[in-house]
């Protein structure tokens, strides 16, 4: 008995092991404003720019080393960081590599963002693109969220998802199918795992075309101010009809069996709706913008003031498209 006691004894007095050493591409304290298109002034403990597959795996080993919680981000276009910090690290998924397969398909690495990966499409004369118009993301984020606009979406154009496990770091591929898309949603929100490259199919048209295609769709965003403020873009799924009363559709307008969330939460009277820095669009319900040094809970807030608000008048549950990240 007097052994085993030592022994235990031995187990919680031994050192522990010292932190190990940050690498030099990891930075320290790093502000995030520019990191997020919500303009927030928050930070990261650690923040890290990630190209190669080689650092990615050493960064991650590093983090589980020291224990360090871990996120992913690509351009910040979707996310909602809430306080002050981020306790672990943040890493920048910044491989845009591209490159062709054959004349149906090419391979993109995850950190392209979508406006070069359009301008891509425009020089080559690839359509089934256009929609991407304006959209301040990449493409691994789109994939994430399976992101769309317009009737479109990315899942229409992935073939192939590769992905990095962070427990293993071995590669996994995922076939459409295994992708599981459905509106704003895919598989990759559930596993952990972090897309690295994707495979996307292409097919010609015409540049001209082309070109008035992403035009207007640009043009139907800047109509509605929507680069006029820092934001997140639509922060809401938009609804299936099919899922609310016959007696809540009236005056709605109907688009690929969904409503626009944004006409509920203008029927609230919400519009311009004010707390902290942050404000429900004028020009648009389904967009909270920073107008004066907004925090994150002062967006929070008003999501939540527009989920009670559309529940109590159309007994409606919106659900959140951005991502809230809390910590």
């Amino acid at each position: 008995m007097r052994t085993h006691l030592r022994q235990i004894v031995l187990e919680y007095t031994l050192p522990r092991p010292l932190f190990m050493k940050t690498p030099i591409w990891i930075k320290k304290n790093i502000l995030l404003k520019k990191y997020n298109t919500f303009g927030l002034e928050t930070k990261a403990k650690y923040f890290v720019k990630i190209s190669s597959k080689d650092k990615l795996i050493k960064t991650l080993q590093w983090a589980k080393e020291n224990s360090l919680p871990f996120f992913i981000l690509g351009n910040g276009s979707n996310i909602l960081f809430l306080n002050k910090e981020f306790p672990g690290i943040i890493i920048k998924i910044e491989n845009n590599r591209i490159k062709k397969i054959n004349q149906n398909k090419i391979v993109v690495g995850a950190g392209m963002m979508l406006k070069d990966l359009l301008k891509k499409f425009i020089k080559e004369n690839w359509t089934g693109l256009e929609w991407v118009s304006g959209i301040p993301g990449t493409v691994g984020g789109a994939v994430f969220c399976n992101a769309g606009g317009f009737g479109y979406d990315i899942g229409g154009l992935v073939k192939k998802v590769i992905t990095i496990d962070p427990k293993t770091y071995q590669e996994k591929i995922y076939s459409l199918k295994d992708c599981k898309f459905k509106y704003r949603d895919s598989i990759f929100k559930k596993k952990k795992e972090i897309i690295w490259e994707v495979e996307l199919l292409i097919k010609k048209g015409k540049k001209e075309g082309i070109i008035e295609k992403a035009q207007e769709y640009w043009d139907y965003k800047a109509k509605r101010n929507l680069f006029k403020y820092p934001s997140a873009g639509s922060v809401f799924k938009n609804v299936f009809a099919k899922e609310v009363l016959n007696k809540y559709k009236k005056g709605a307008t109907i688009k690929g069996g969904k409503i626009s969330v944004g006409w509920f939460i203008d029927q609230c009277n919400l519009k311009g709706k004010k707390i902290g820095g942050a404000m429900i669009s004028p020009y648009h319900a389904n967009v909270i913008i920073n107008i004066n040094k907004a925090k994150g809970k002062n967006i929070l807030d008003l999501i939540k003031i527009c989920k009670e608000k559309v529940y109590q008048k159309f007994k409606i549950k919106l659900k959140e498209e951005i991502i809230v990240i809390h910590y």
